[in-house]
């Protein structure tokens, strides 16, 4: 079934197919792509198929690469041991800094994280630009490309790194990440990156702690733009000096990214290469205006700005909270390349969380059990278990946009976002709610409900009615809480939309009035943004 307004192929605005009521009522959200021509969690060059040069190359690179193997692991194991002999005796050691003498003890360990490069195919690293003191610039700042970058900054510097929580419990490289005195981080707790901006901050006050390491994307990317930057490098309000890594390749690229190739299989290729490129350049130090001191955001900002226009590449508002998404795709068997939201603009406009978007995600993915990464309207009906109706095809016509006859997880989150973040979203549901409570005891019957229903839709059978009840699952058979109707809204706020433009005078101008009337005599329920 094709839904009006995408006849004979032509694609159209969603405006030009929704009723007027409807677009009074709802509004419309914000027009963004429905695909995303750049992607900067996929990598390219990776693959040997198709690539006769290369394989040869690798047969020939093999007894290197056994070679190199070797020596990697002899390294890890000598890093581990100097490690272990240089925290003798040390007590708390991610709450207190080293004293000099005992940084001193870990030179050996950094000149075996150079060799380590080395066992990568970096035999020479271009560095262009010195770094400054710290009491120029307790903070540095980097892009973040594969697992190379952190391995460099190591051996150069011996900072005190920002880390991913699970990266503690990594054999061997665990143990190696404490003596650098990391703070952790759990990527997806807000409460977890609010104690680690603290601590960023308590340390760059303090000169006896070691110069701190930040990459303030807290993820990888492919090295071709960067990505949205989290504000707790820049909420001290500190200088910072900014450097950038390249990876200049022809035959391979070494992006160590979600939607790239696996991390042996990276290593392996890296290893059978005759060598692999890698240039560091160190900016000028970049002091916070007072304006930014107060706002982080902005500071953040300005150096991304400096550091993409020394890498000359593009900024998006992609977020490591698209990766978490591609993980969690992946994870259920689902296309990730279907995934990526460019999270950083549905955060500003909505303020959407990770937990939000996933769970956006596991609807989406109920709703396309085909997997083809798209959602026809047949496929939005059969979830949604209601008839062929208009209401039913403007609220499809609500994540179609523009109108193409199906919708991706982009389109849908986007109109799920709009309209379950807006701040009458609560006012809407409780008049949904008042409006099916005819008796108005505080409980919804089961033939309220199926009279409402039939009311607002009247071609719905017993049998639809039925089903959409026992997604409210209430715990008893014939009427449900206010609290359990208003969850099951909340849950799927589709069947709110649904509802709105079947009845487009449903939102009452105050709680206690039964008579249906328009909000400000003209039925608008959601302003636009």
């Amino acid at each position: 079934m094709r839904v009006d307004g995408a006849v004979n192929g032509n694609k159209r605005d969603a405006s030009d197919c929704l009723p007027s009521d409807g677009l009074v009522l709802l509004g419309q959200p914000p027009l963004l792509e429905p695909e995303m021509a750049f992607n900067p969690f996929r990598s390219d060059r990776q693959s040997l198929h198709g690539h006769a040069y290369e394989l040869l190359k690798t047969i020939v690179m093999l007894p290197v690469f056994l070679v190199r193997v070797l020596l990697m692991v002899v390294c890890l194991l000598l890093g581990y041991s100097f490690t272990k002999l240089a925290l003798v005796a040390a007590k708390d050691v991610l709450k207190k800094p080293f004293p000099r003498w005992r940084r001193q003890l870990f030179w050996p360990v950094r000149l075996l994280a150079r060799l380590l490069l080395f066992c990568l195919g970096f035999q020479w690293i271009s560095i262009k630009g010195r770094p400054v003191s710290r009491d120029q610039a307790p903070i540095l700042i980097c892009n973040h490309v594969t697992f190379a970058d952190p391995v460099f900054i190591f051996y150069q510097h011996l900072p005190v790194i920002v880390t991913a929580q699970e990266n503690l419990s990594l054999p061997i490289v665990g143990a190696i990440l404490r003596a650098m005195q990391v703070i952790s981080v759990n990527r997806v707790v807000q409460d977890s990156r609010r104690i680690a901006a603290g601590e960023i901050k308590r340390r760059a006050r303090c000169n006896d702690w070691a110069s701190l390491m930040i990459f303030p994307e807290a993820t990888t990317t492919n090295g071709k733009a960067l990505v949205a930057f989290k504000a707790g490098a820049f909420a001290p309000g500190y200088p910072v000096q900014p450097m950038v890594v390249r990876y200049p390749h022809v035959h391979l690229d070494p992006a160590w990214v979600a939607q790239g190739a696996s991390t042996p299989y990276l290593l392996f290729r890296l290893m059978t290469q005759f060598h692999n490129f890698m240039e560091v350049e160190y900016l000028p130090v970049i002091e916070p205006i007072y304006k930014e001191q107060c706002f982080p955001r902005a500071f953040a900002e300005r150096v991304r700005l400096s550091m993409a226009k020394a890498l000359n590449v593009m900024v998006t508002e992609h977020a490591y909270e698209d990766v978490a998404l591609i993980l969690e795709a992946t994870k259920s068997g689902y296309h990730s390349e279907c995934v990526v939201l460019e999270f950083g603009k549905f955060e500003r406009f909505f303020r959407l969380t990770i937990k939000e978007s996933k769970h956006y995600l596991l609807k989406f993915c109920s709703y396309d059990t085909k997997k083809k990464g798209r959602v026809t309207f047949e496929d939005f009906q059969s979830w949604m278990e209601l008839p062929n109706c208009p209401a039913l095809q403007q609220a499809f016509l609500l994540f179609d946009r523009p109108v193409q006859g199906h919708f991706n997880f982009r389109q849908y989150a986007l109109g799920l976002a709009f309209v379950s973040k807006h701040d009458r979203f609560k006012e809407a549901m409780e008049a949904l709610y008042r409006f099916c409570d005819k008796d108005e005891d505080g409980l919804l019957g089961r033939e309220e409900t199926e009279d409402s229903l039939n009311f607002l839709i009247p071609s719905i059978t017993t049998e639809q009615v039925n089903r959409v009840w026992q997604k409210i699952e209430s715990k008893h058979a014939n009427f449900a809480s206010k609290m359990e109707f208003l969850s099951f809204l909340e849950h799927h706020p589709e069947y709110l939309i649904v509802f709105l433009f079947a009845r487009p005078n449903l939102v009452l101008i105050s709680k206690g009035e039964k008579e249906m009337k328009y909000v400000n005599g003209n039925g608008k329920l959601i302003n636009d943004l």
